[in-house]
């Protein structure tokens, strides 16, 4: 049995869609998909993406992101209300959200929002990030957000367990960034992740996390953990991602 790793399908885009339905009905019906978040917006999407997967592997995992929780599109809800639409819509498809035991690998997937613990968001991000606008938390602050979804991740007993992997769809740590990377673009730091997920992680004694949202694939070693992300994007991010599933360990 084999884990594969995806995130940031973003199927609202018809070729995005098109390539997840593509994806082989037969070579990964013994294997594990982790969905490190956004899929979509639209639930009618996300229930269609999920549904695709689960019908291609034995097993899926799936972390919500930002984006599939925002709510301007679906009746403009409450976003934790949202999300526990999402939960409920993983149980009756039967995707994994929770710990997961495959022999003496356990995968962990951890949810998350940006705390602003990697900088402070500058006037620009505070006028265009979407989420500002189309999530609806009923008042709350990021940091408070980010401590509720905190509450809610299950750090299990790992003995016993040869392998921990654990996964989120925020960046858990700011140095996962390119040294190099564009000033232009280090105004998103804040809003890329939270140290939370960082402390969870050494807590887990995790070998190696997954992690989506930064749309920009990576594979990394830092203080003995292997961070990876593999993105698939927007249809125009093809310099910065592989465009496919990627297999990350053997169960």
């Amino acid at each position: 049995m084999r884990l594969f790793l995806a995130s940031d399908l973003h199927v609202d885009y018809p070729e995005n869609l098109q390539w997840i339905e593509s994806v082989s009905e037969i070579d990964y019906v013994d294997d594990v998909l982790l969905l490190a978040g956004d899929i979509s917006d639209e639930m009618h999407l996300i229930e269609r993406v999920l549904r695709v997967v689960k019908a291609r592997f034995r097993h899926v995992v799936f972390i919500p992101g930002n984006h599939d929780l925002w709510t301007s599109r679906s009746g403009k809800g409450p976003s934790f209300g949202k999300f526990d639409a999402i939960l409920s819509l993983c149980r009756e498809e039967g995707i994994e959200t929770g710990p997961l035991a495959i022999g003496k690998a356990l995968i962990v997937p951890l949810l998350a929002w940006y705390d602003y613990s990697f900088g402070q968001p500058g006037p620009t991000i505070r006028r265009g990030w979407m989420d500002f606008y189309k999530c609806n938390w009923e008042g709350l602050q990021p940091a408070e957000v980010a401590s509720r979804f905190e509450a809610m991740n299950v750090i299990p007993d790992t003995t016993g367990f040869d392998a921990v992997y654990s996964a989120s769809h925020f960046v858990p740590r700011i140095d996962l960034m390119p040294a190099r990377y564009p000033e232009k673009h280090k105004a998103l730091f804040p809003v890329l992740g939270t140290d939370r997920l960082e402390t969870q992680i050494r807590r887990l004694g995790s070998q190696k996390h997954f992690y989506g949202h930064s749309h920009l694939n990576r594979n990394k070693v830092i203080d003995g953990v292997t961070y990876i992300n593999n993105a698939y994007g927007y249809p125009s991010e093809t310099e910065i991602s592989a465009k496919t599933i990627l297999h990350v360990a053997d169960l």
